[in-house]
């Protein structure tokens, strides 16, 4: 049996299109949300929709704090350099996290001349009497944008000595991974995020 999808609208100008799954996909040119404004504005409605999830209230406070990974070695960059890296990093903070209601988003920067990038995870959780002061949700979007300077950073080089070790199709991802709140199993888990499902599989590479 054929089924006929009825074809879709343009969203800010993107192709927007139904995948294999089902799913609804949105074509996006740009490899930072600063690249183009229609990608940032993709990228605002992205948070909003996951801050909508989350179904906190506001106002409220965040503190902020930052794990960073370096590139020391190899090994480091296998395990962490990927998608499944930042679950990585949130479970090794998991300590800090039990009870609390906390947000994490990940950055990908090259340092100046650097031949391997940082990765860096951000946290972002609720207090009652310290942190960032957030108005509402369009405030805790603008608190916790990420700015990439060089929008140009992967470079032809670099991408080839990092796909030595990575799919570099899923670090190309991370500047558009929105932030997602930790969410713990009925056994004590970290949950997976639901978006960096989504990135992980449309960055798996042809066999």
């Amino acid at each position: 049996m054929s089924i006929i999808m009825k074809e879709l609208e343009p969203l800010l100008g993107f192709e927007v299109k139904y995948g294999d799954d089902g799913l609804i996909e949105v074509d996006v040119n740009c490899k930072f949300p600063q690249d183009q404004s229609n990608c940032m504005e993709l990228f605002r409605r992205l948070e909003l929709i996951k801050i909508d999830e989350s179904k906190v209230t506001f106002p409220l406070r965040l503190v902020h704090w930052i794990e960073t990974i370096n590139p020391l070695d190899n090994t480091t960059i296998i395990t962490y350099f990927n998608i499944d890296g930042i679950k990585k990093i949130v479970d090794e903070n998991k300590s800090k996290l039990i009870g609390k209601t906390t947000f994490i988003k990940p950055e990908i920067q090259y340092p100046k001349k650097a031949k391997y990038p940082n990765l860096h995870i951000h946290f972002y959780q609720i207090a009652e009497e310290e942190g960032m002061y957030i108005i509402d949700e369009y405030d805790m979007v603008e608190s916790c944008l990420i700015h990439y300077e060089n929008t140009k950073q992967f470079t032809n080089k670099r991408i080839a000595e990092l796909e030595k070790y990575v799919n570099t199709q899923e670090l190309f991802q991370m500047s558009f991974l929105p932030i997602e709140m930790v969410r713990f199993d009925e056994n004590g888990n970290i949950q997976d995020f639901e978006q960096h499902l989504y990135a992980k599989s449309s960055a798996e590479l042809p066999f």
